[in-house]
């Protein structure tokens, strides 16, 4: 993106607010691949992007910043320490699908609702996994009276 006087361009509005970022959750890896051209990545892999991504620079270096890319149907990529892990999402009939609006949302609820009672990763994402489920099987972003994830 190009400068206009006196304002920043999106990289750089970007990198500051990564800066005390610990965790980023991109919803769609068309995301990344914009986030990797625009930073010189010069890379299309999402597991290396993420990894990337994972390493640049950061004010709190006590924590590991953890990145986590959602992809509609494809596996979630996520880096967990210093590996960059693929996790498969539920499977579900696409006749069972309803509207896929508020599913990234929805993921980014169950991930950090579970992440916040600190949890590990593998089970924050299956957490967001549930999520995201639940919602594209109904119309609109809502959830069943009685949820039932265990």
């Amino acid at each position: 993106m190009p400068a206009v006087s006196g304002i920043p361009t999106y990289q750089n509005i970007f990198m500051v607010s990564w800066l005390g970022a610990y965790v980023v959750l991109p919803h769609v890896a068309v995301e990344a691949a914009t986030f990797a051209k625009e930073l010189g990545f010069e890379t299309d892999d999402i597991a290396e992007i993420a990894k990337k991504a994972q390493n640049l620079p950061k004010e709190n270096t006590k924590r590991q910043r953890m990145v986590v890319f959602t992809q509609g149907k494809d596996d979630t990529v996520a880096t967990v320490g210093e590996k960059v892990t693929r996790f498969p999402v539920l499977d579900i009939d696409q006749n069972d699908i309803v509207d896929t609006n508020g599913a990234g949302d929805a993921f980014v609820g169950g991930f950090l609702s579970s992440l916040v009672k600190e949890h590990a990763v593998e089970e924050c994402i299956r957490a967001g996994h549930y999520s995201a489920n639940v919602i594209i099987r109904r119309v609109g972003c809502t959830f069943p009276e009685k949820p039932d994830f265990q």
